[in-house]
């Protein structure tokens, strides 16, 4: 049996079964393997901790992040040597199962950079669809784990999220309490209230970190509301409509953050045939060598076309 290492902790419910994700392919690993190396393939498409994220669910923004994925390789992937000296375990050819979980690479075709770099122009995406685009809309509104976010339950506004008519799954669901019956003047407008602010701030965040810029820069363009917004007709909702524009505002930083090459042309190539021509021709060029005020201006564009998308369609959050 491998002895465990110092710099290892279980997480508090570890993934079980640990079963295959989707979109995903089962990858024996080698001794020449680092998560560095494996997330460099197809021009660096995947990060380490975004293999980490798919394989494990762990969020580099979580206590003990470095001692779970330890814990998870020696457990899981069967990982036995380390190459510095005990601090963490290294992929090996003698790893036993030795398996990971790959995502299926994809293919820049036209090779358009689209990464917070140049504007997303007239962009070129092979294969569009205007369904891709939404499969890529549905997804991102698929929250696989509060917990992604550094954020404890009692945090998130899950009455809240339940009256703008957005589904919790899972453990979640036990915590929170019956939901408003909706039907009358004042459930409807609360309903709408909700929803406006969760997905303003989720927009926001979601279109920006899709188009490559850091979490710092997004947090700067897009702050958390440090006071409860003044909503003269549902004063008693204030703190709870401040707490869903912050929750919005992560939330829509993780998901963006996840898209891929492909997901990420799909998404622009949607929200930018929404822009007037004018528009289109004004929001062309050279990104980072607009004025703040610009680049705010596009992203804000930007993010209520996909805001007036998801609510026209009453889409739904899924907080599992």
């Amino acid at each position: 049996m491998v002895k465990p290492l110092q710099n290892e902790k279980r997480p508090l419910k570890p993934i079980w079964p640990w079963v295959q994700p989707p979109d995903t392919y089962r990858y024996k690993v080698k001794s020449s393997d680092t998560w560095l190396t494996l997330g460099a393939q197809n021009d660096h498409q995947y990060g380490a901790e975004q293999l980490i994220w798919i394989n494990f669910g762990l969020n580099g923004t979580e206590h003990f992040y470095t001692e779970q994925v330890n814990w998870y390789l020696r457990e899981y992937v069967g990982c036995c040597e380390s190459l510095d000296h005990g601090r963490n375990w290294a992929f090996t050819n003698a790893a036993d199962p030795g398996y990971i979980f790959l995502p299926f690479l994809t293919y820049n075709m036209d090779g358009i950079a689209i990464g917070g770099k140049p504007a997303i122009g007239g962009v070129s995406a092979p294969g569009y669809s205007d369904k891709n685009a939404y499969n890529v809309i549905s997804k991102a509104l698929d929250i696989y784990s509060w917990a992604d976010m550094g954020i404890g339950v009692l945090e998130i506004p899950l009455p809240a999220l339940l009256e703008g008519g957005m589904i919790v799954t899972g453990t979640l669901a036990a915590v929170v309490g019956p939901l408003v019956a909706l039907g009358s003047p004042y459930n409807d407008i609360l309903q709408q209230k909700n929803r406006e602010y969760f997905f303003t701030a989720f927009c926001s965040t979601f279109v920006m970190t899709a188009d490559g810029w850091l979490a710092e820069t997004v947090n700067d363009y897009y702050p958390q509301k440090a006071f409860a917004p003044g909503e003269s007709f549902l004063p008693e909702k204030r703190e709870a409509f401040r707490k869903l524009y912050n929750f919005g505002l992560k939330a829509g930083r993780l998901q963006g953050s996840r898209l891929n090459t492909v997901d990420t042309k799909n998404l622009f190539k949607l929200l930018r045939s929404r822009l007037k021509p004018a528009e289109a021709q004004d929001y062309s060029g050279d990104v980072k060598s607009w004025s703040r005020k610009k680049k705010i201006d596009y992203y804000d564009r930007l993010a209520s076309i996909l805001k007036q998308i998801m609510l026209e369609n009453d889409l739904q959050v899924t907080l599992r």
